[in-house]
């Protein structure tokens, strides 16, 4: 779940951490309120839902966000490298191997109304047990647009630090592209058993328990509005 999340985290810096790493109501809206049409992301766990307001509890308590309509339930729907097209935003973990090239171990295809979500390059806040497996490297998110890309195939390996790339697909032949982001790209290769997912938008409503990560904006009288989730699961 931590790369799906990753990969929806709002910095586009490339030398950014994981906004996502630690979540807190504060630091949320601290940040959505820098202006009137601010959007951040907020995880945390459904306490309760209404027609009209969402309880998430986060690391620092909880969190009461009013529902703007329409909103979105998105989730994750298994998906094939050839749904992976030009132009298609996605986000991409990728591992660095030893020749420097960075190899694709997960791919997550955005829908058009989450275009953009998280676009840049930053590193990941690793777990501890990745961080021993890499030596103390953590791993790396990028989020950009796919273009150039070609056919090569090649094998993960766990051991180095990996990179999240989110963007636009442009030239996809199936193994290998160039994510690109604002201020930087990637050129990313892709084995050919690589998990892919879609996030889609769903039916399902949400219920006390989920882990989701929701999409916010501060509204114009000052109220930190919720204009979607992303279930990530229990």
């Amino acid at each position: 779940m931590t790369s799906i999340a990753a990969a929806c985290s709002k910095s586009s810096n490339s030398n950014a951490r994981d906004t996502m790493s630690t979540p807190t109501a504060a630091g949320t809206a601290a940040s959505a309120g820098s202006s009137a049409d601010t959007s951040t992301r907020l995880r945390g766990t459904v306490v309760s839902v209404s027609p009209t307001d969402l309880v998430i509890k986060v690391d620092t308590g909880t969190a009461t966000l009013a529902l703007a309509q329409p909103f979105h339930v998105y989730d994750r729907e298994p998906a094939t490298l050839a749904d992976v097209k030009d132009s298609t935003f996605i986000g991409v973990t990728t591992v660095k191997q030893p020749d420097g090239a960075e190899q694709a171990t997960e791919i997550h295809i955005f829908p058009e109304a989450l275009r953009g979500l998280g676009e840049g390059s930053r590193m990941m806040t690793p777990s501890a047990g990745a961080a021993s497996a890499a030596g103390g490297s953590g791993s790396r998110m990028t989020n950009g647009a796919v273009a150039g890309s070609r056919m090569t195939n090649g094998s993960a390996t766990a051991a180095p630090p990996s990179r999240m790339s989110n963007g636009s697909v442009a030239g996809a032949t199936g193994s290998s592209f160039v994510v690109t982001y604002s201020g930087g790209s990637q050129h990313v290769t892709v084995p050919p058993n690589t998990p892919v997912t879609a996030i889609k938008q769903s039916s399902k409503s949400l219920a006390p328990g989920e882990n989701v990560f929701v999409l916010t904006k501060r509204s114009s009288d000052g109220k930190l509005l919720a204009t979607g989730a992303l279930l990530i699961g229990r």
